[in-house]
């Protein structure tokens, strides 16, 4: 790289500008590094091979020596960095110690260990080794050395080392110095009296805590009116809608005095219009005058009839005369069919007027029917539900008044045992100091 350029790292912290160093790996005993085209004698070969193998230690690896040779040793890699991050100032390296180690009965690593012994360590080793010499008394014995040492017996001393560390063992575990079996119960007793109780479950605490409020606490009537006026504001901006659309969802749009026509149906016959209009023709224009003259006949006739029939008199010169099938069907209509014709006639611009909301009417109360299915079925899983609870709420009072009946019991039973150990320990105490009397005398 020219001297012109910049590095292109230069400018990151920690960048080590020493000249990188390169070494090769040591060269393998079994791999060669001689060319296929050297051609090497025989006699050559065998002298160095004489000569190398003078100088090559055939003794093998002991791996059990390598082992404990190893084990007593500790790596302390807490906070170390392996990786081979370019920055060394952050860098750790890890600690290795080494601890006195009892193992097969002699001492592994440097007996002189800086670290320091634990009490429990230490009282095991004392009783380890307390044992190891009763051991080696006792085999001393068989073997009919008799040998004291200068102030008191072998044996005394280590009864005496073997009482301490019982009685240091006894203090452990909480009992007296004696190590009677009173005060080992009652040490037993007290630690199990210390015990706190269970407390409730924090996922337990938790769900109560965020359970939904109940019907008719200030939270649900709360959360009622919020909902209750959140469905206001929905009707109030549907009812805008329709009457926007031309549509009225409480009341029906031919009741009002100045109902309003829907304005899809509206539309549809003025773009039915505005069809006929553009498509007319001629022809289309001389069609339709006569079928609205003949319309016209035909609603004169019609109201001739009417007239005829409501005025039973001659009929005046006037009148023209009716045909026998006309008059025929008059003599057929009676008085009744004939108001319930005019009824139907009058009630026809109504259902005209109907006929654009009767969707929306029948969505409307498919709806509700799905709403109270629902109800329905939601109604008769909460009374499950409360059921199921009340139940578990009673079993739970059960399971409360047996438990409490059985550590009622329990307690009787260690004050009874308690007292029958007393009174054991009083019977043994007792033999004892008959035995030591007998023993003295």
């Amino acid at each position: 790289m020219s001297e012109a350029s910049k590095p292109k790292y230069d400018s990151l912290p920690g960048i080590d500008t020493a000249p990188d160093v390169y070494e090769t790996p040591e060269l393998a005993e079994d791999v060669s590094t001689i060319q296929a085209s050297t051609a090497v004698s025989e006699s050559e070969g065998e002298e160095e091979s004489d000569t190398e193998a003078s100088k090559v230690h055939h003794q093998r690896l002991q791996t059990d020596q390598a082992r404990n040779r190893f084990l007593p040793s500790r790596v302390d890699a807490h906070n170390v960095d392996f990786s081979d991050n370019i920055s060394g100032q952050q860098r750790r390296s890890y600690r290795t110690s080494t601890r006195a180690q009892r193992r097969r009965g002699e001492i592994i690593g440097d007996d002189s260990d800086e670290e320091e012994e634990s009490f429990e360590r230490k009282l095991a080793r004392v009783r380890q080794e307390a044992l190891e010499l009763e051991q080696e008394y006792a085999e001393r014995m068989q073997s009919g050395d008799k040998t004291k040492t200068e102030e008191r017996d072998s044996k005394e001393i280590m009864e005496f080392i073997s009482d301490k560390v019982d009685s240091i063992y006894a203090q452990r575990r909480g009992n007296d110095k004696g190590g009677s079996a009173e005060s080992q119960l009652s040490a037993t007793i007290q630690k199990f009296n210390n015990y706190t109780p269970f407390a409730p479950s924090p996922r337990i605490s938790k769900a109560i805590a965020n359970r939904p409020p109940l019907p008719g606490s200030q939270i649900q009537r709360s959360q009622l009116d919020h909902v209750l006026s959140q469905a206001s504001d929905f009707d109030a901006r549907l009812t805008q809608l329709e009457r926007s659309l031309g549509l009225n969802g409480s009341t029906m749009p031919d009741v009002g005095s100045d109902a309003p026509l829907p304005i899809f149906t509206t539309l549809e016959r003025i773009e039915e219009s505005v069809g006929l209009v553009t498509d007319a023709s001629s022809g289309s224009l001389e069609a339709a005058s006569s079928q609205i003259r003949r319309l016209i006949a035909e609603a004169e006739h019609l109201k001739q009839l009417r007239s005829s029939s409501s005025s039973p008199s001659p009929s005046s010169p006037s009148s023209p005369p009716l045909d026998s099938s006309d008059a025929n069907e008059l003599k057929a209509l009676t008085p009744a069919q004939e108001s319930k014709i005019n009824a139907l006639y009058g009630t026809l611009p109504s259902l005209d007027k109907l006929t654009p909301i009767l969707p929306l009417v029948l969505d409307r109360l498919r709806t509700l029917r799905l709403v109270h299915t629902s109800a329905h079925q939601a109604d008769a899983v909460l009374a499950d539900l409360e059921t199921r609870q009340s139940q578990q709420a009673a079993e739970i009072a059960k399971w409360a008044e047996k438990l409490k009946e059985l550590e009622e019991e329990v307690k009787a039973a260690e004050e009874r045992t308690q007292k029958k150990v007393g009174e054991v320990g009083e019977v043994v105490r007792g033999v004892e100091g008959r035995v030591r009397s007998l023993g003295g005398a």
